[in-house]
This record gives structure tokens, sequence and C-alpha cells, in this order.
């Protein structure tokens, strides 16, 4: 069964480890599309409000980040709920729950939603990965792709 589906990678992709989303989210896309999906990409710096209209087209939102958090595995696949705590101070501190929220209060169809997280060690200014942080990307890449299989084995 194909699925319409959102991957959005973002983060400042010359900050080093925070290029995770960079990175990361144009392989799944590809992948997916391989898989016979519908799979749209969308990079920024961070995520935002507007995004919500081509969020309501999709049945499923991946979104890809990195993450300050020394993860166990060096990475973590969520699942999200809408949350309206804004993550800082103001709307440039918006996260993927928050616009999940956002959604629900605009009357709009929420996809399902996950996060895949993936720690970062150095965000100074470079426009390539930690050596630590991709070695993460390709623990969180091998995750992805055994999770993804549970996902379409459960769908027939």
């Amino acid at each position: 069964m194909t699925m319409k589906i959102l991957v959005l990678g973002y983060g400042n992709e010359f900050r080093q480890d925070d290029r995770v989303g960079h990175e990361l989210a144009p392989r799944l896309v590809a992948w997916l599309q391989e898989r016979g999906h519908e799979a749209d990409l969308w990079l920024g710096q961070q995520v935002l409000p507007e995004i919500v209209y081509d969020l309501a087209e999709v049945e499923l939102a991946l979104f890809v980040d990195a993450s300050v958090e020394i993860l166990d595995e060096g990475w973590r696949l969520e699942s999200l709920e809408a949350d309206r705590k804004l993550e800082g101070l103001n709307i440039h501190a918006v996260g993927p729950a928050w616009v999940l929220a956002l959604m629900e209060d605009l009357g709009l169809n929420r996809p399902r939603a996950y996060l895949l997280s993936v720690s970062g060690h150095s965000f100074d200014f470079s426009e390539k990965l930690s050596p630590d942080c991709q070695v993460h990307v390709e623990a969180a890449w091998k995750g992805f792709l055994s999770w993804w299989s549970l996902i379409e084995d459960s769908q027939g």
C-alpha cells in the first residue's frame, strides 16, 4: 500500500551536526520513493507554522533533526502528539508537536507524525558532520529501515 509522506529535515546546515536533517531526510525520501511511496522533501533551518498546509495533505510526516541530547543508541524515533507548549521563548522556537497542535486549532487533518532525532556532538561552523554524528546517522538509517519494515508488515 502506497502512502503520501512528507519528510521534513531541519537545522542549520552550516553548524556541523545541526545539519543532520539536511543529510538524512533526502536519503529517506529517495528510499521511500524507490519503495513506491509518494514521498516529498521539505528542508529548512527551523519548523515553520506555514508548513501546516503541506502536512494536511499527507498521511505520514517524518521530522528529522539533530539532538543536543546524547541518546542511548545515538538516535531515537518517537511518535508525536500535538502539544501547544513552545520549546523556547518565542515563535522561532516552535517544534513539530506545536505545529501539530496548530493544525488541530485550524481544523486541519493531522497526519501520523514521527520525530527521528540523531545525537549531535559538535555544533561549530562547518558543512560536514562530526565523525561521531556520522556514526549515529548510519545507525538511525538502519534503525529507520527496520522500523519501516514493521510498518509495511503490519499493513499487509
